[in-house]
């Protein structure tokens, strides 16, 4: 089971079907979805809709663990900012064994929460879990190469660039932390 995590201002905790509308609209915004998808862009709302209910069920049913998908919400008035997930690469980019694909960090968040350090707090949980309890060697990111935003969220967590790779049919900049970097920062900071 996906547990819920907490920072200083957040709670992630895993999706719920209370969380429906919530992933509705923030999946229905032409500004948030900008950098999401291959190709990037908002659904038709029949398809967002879909897409909501299904990372509901699969978070429910355990599908992604022990990683998962979580809600964003403030910790102490619960207000909704957004979605995180550690999930597997796709089929194709395998770990550093070769074996067991990498854990990806992905997280978008509504447009009221943007410019607060709320992302880089949330990837800073689940960054934090994936490395520590869930005990992984290494997390990776992929943003589009324009999202510059994203990428300097994941430059503060000390994630190192590895350059341009081809994700999911589109060109992507790609990212990757592992976990002794992550164990070496100064208290509080990045690496870099």
């Amino acid at each position: 089971m996906t547990p819920t995590l907490e920072t200083p201002r957040l709670r992630l905790r895993p999706l719920a079907s209370s969380d429906e509308a919530d992933l509705i609209a923030l999946d229905s915004d032409p500004e948030v979805m900008r950098y999401v998808g291959s190709p990037a862009g908002v659904r038709s709302p029949a398809e967002t809709a879909e897409r909501a209910r299904l990372r509901i069920r699969e978070e429910q049913r355990g599908d992604y663990a022990p990683l998962g998908f979580w809600r964003i919400e403030g910790r102490d008035d619960r207000t909704f900012y957004g979605v995180g997930a550690l999930i597997r690469m796709p089929d194709g980019e395998d770990g550093p064994d070769g074996v067991e694909r990498d854990a990806e960090v992905a997280y978008r968040l509504a447009r009221s929460a943007w410019g607060r350090g709320i992302a880089t707090e949330a990837a800073a949980a689940l960054v934090a879990h994936a490395l520590g309890p869930l005990a992984l060697p290494r997390v990776v990111a992929v943003t589009y190469p324009e999202n510059k935003a994203s990428q300097r969220v994941l430059d503060k967590l000390g994630f190192e660039r590895r350059g341009i790779r081809e994700y999911k049919g589109v060109q992507a900049t790609y990212h990757v932390l592992t976990s002794s970097a992550w164990a070496a920062r100064p208290p509080g900071g990045s690496i870099h």
